[in-house]
């Protein structure tokens, strides 16, 4: 291996890359240790690609020297050297680093050593040692840099969206979503939170109608009462009305039911959100309600873990290229108001909305006592945070609460 090893350090750009991480003393014979101090002095010398024969050649004209028995064995080195291939380069940094990581260890444990018998009394030592290896258990560090060729720029920002809208007061502010973004709603308890991704996945033009595959995890309300709302926002029509005109249902619904996969995710965490998404690869996410989904790790404040779910589900949204919609619930502060603030959204300081592409919230007209018998059927789509076209402002709809349908 070793000699793979160096024959691959002959070319020029891998040698540059990984200098660091070539130390003579992480090879083991004297024989390679000696053809690397000729390999490092040629980097040095010359500018132009160079060979193993070119090594070879400038190994033996700086040790004339060598005893007849000497050239041989140097003389079988490179015969070998010759015969073997190069390895491939990200399978020889993975190498060198663990050469490395394997010297560290050794000087490591002979300052240990040293210092148990005496022989070092200062950390000094231990510190200068940290700070010199340190580098040499660091991962291999590669940096994927944005293509700024114009051409390629336009294209990913055409503002062309793979999944739009189909309520056209909403779309005249977002048109649309597109793979690896982050969507967040907000509303108070029996306000349309849940009709609105059913009416927005499931309603005509909707997201589904589009050919997206929709996952929804639903860790709040029963999964019979959220299929249901997706069944009606689909068709349009009351539970008894489609037990009635069940042909009709059926002609509306069937084209879409099997891009629809409602689950119970009562008791998830993130992790098994992950599995999922990578076993069933939907387009579009629905997590309902988001705040639920525990992430990983111990946190003094509640704040602080939403801020890690919402972090994840930014993640998870990138990785495996699709739409996350994270349903959420607006905080007591907000009960009653038709105009709301991020600040208003329950349990978060700035950790939900800074991760949104988009942050809507939905608000509804509050009666006024003595006027009003029923609650009003408007909504207030409140788009607080919008990345994808910087448009801002408030929508009023029309919530059909028994077909989970809205309208401008």
């Amino acid at each position: 291996m070793e000699l793979a090893l160096l024959k691959t350090l002959v070319d020029r750009n891998f040698y540059k890359n990984n200098r660091n991480l070539t130390k003579e003393k992480i090879f083991r014979s004297k024989e390679t240790r000696a053809i690397k101090n000729c390999l490092d002095q040629a980097m040095l010398d010359y500018e132009n690609e160079l060979s193993m024969s070119d090594i070879e050649a400038l190994f033996f004209s700086q040790n004339s020297t060598l005893t007849t028995a000497q050239k041989e064995t140097y003389q079988e080195v490179f015969r070998k050297m010759d015969k073997v291939v190069s390895l491939n380069e990200d399978v020889a940094q993975n190498v060198l680093r663990e050469l490395n990581r394997e010297d560290a260890a050794n000087e490591l444990m002979d300052l240990a050593f040293k210092m148990t018998n005496g022989e070092v009394t200062s950390l000094h030592k231990i510190v200068e040692f940290v700070n010199r290896r340190e580098e040499d258990f660091m991962p291999a560090l590669k940096v994927y840099f944005e293509n700024m060729d114009i051409d390629s720029l336009l294209k990913k920002n055409d503002l062309k969206f793979r999944w739009r809208f189909n309520i056209p007061s909403v779309a005249a502010l977002v048109p649309g979503v597109n793979k690896g973004q982050i969507i967040v709603g907000a509303a108070r308890p029996n306000t349309g939170k849940t009709s609105s991704h059913a009416y927005l996945c499931a309603g005509p033009d909707g997201f589904a109608h589009q050919g997206a595959k929709i996952m929804v995890l639903a860790n709040e309300e029963d999964t019979s009462r959220v299929s249901a709302r997706y069944l009606t926002a689909a068709c349009g029509m009351k539970i008894e009305d489609i037990v009635k005109n069940r042909k009709k249902a059926e002609k509306l619904f069937n084209p879409i039911k099997d891009r629809l996969k409602v689950t119970d995710a009562t008791g998830w965490d993130l992790d098994r959100v992950e599995r999922a998404v990578k076993a069933y690869e939907p387009d579009i996410v629905v997590a309902d309600m988001a705040d639920k989904f525990q992430p990983e790790g111990k946190f003094v404040a509640h704040h602080e873990q939403l801020k890690a779910t919402y972090i994840r589900f930014r993640i998870i949204a990138k990785q495996y290229n699709c739409v996350l919609f994270a349903m959420s619930q607006l905080s007591a502060e907000a009960e009653g108001k038709v105009f709301v603030n991020m600040s208003m959204l329950e349990g978060s300081r700035t950790g939900k909305a800074s991760e949104a592409d988009v942050l809507f919230c939905i608000t509804k007209t509050p009666m006024v006592e003595g006027q009003q018998e029923e609650e009003s059927p408007e909504r207030h789509w409140l788009i607080l945070k919008n990345k994808l076209t910087g448009k801002h402002g408030r929508i009023i709809t029309m919530l059909d609460p028994e077909t989970a349908t809205y309208t401008a």
